[in-house]
């Protein structure tokens, strides 16, 4: 027996589109990057303090630095 209810019509994906789930594994892998980044930059400047007395100049431009390069390909990817 039939159900009066109108049927509701599939969504379509829409043309170009990555498969569901896709699209937010390559965000997360977006965000995994910028912390890479970030933490790969700081970790260098603190090498770079503790080896040349440097401290804190180090740490505070790469850390700069890292997230600026982290935020430019984080902001590229998700604009794609």
């Amino acid at each position: 027996m039939e159900s009066d209810s109108p049927r509701q019509p599939e969504k379509e994906p829409r043309k170009g589109a990555p498969p569901e789930g896709q699209e937010l594994w390559r965000y997360l892998g977006s965000g995994s990057v910028l912390a890479l980044t970030v933490a790969l930059f700081v970790a260098l400047g603190w090498w770079l303090d503790q080896h040349y007395g440097w401290s804190p100049w180090g740490v505070l431009v790469l850390g700069t630095l890292g997230v600026a390069a982290g935020m430019y390909h984080f902001i590229k990817d998700t604009l794609r």
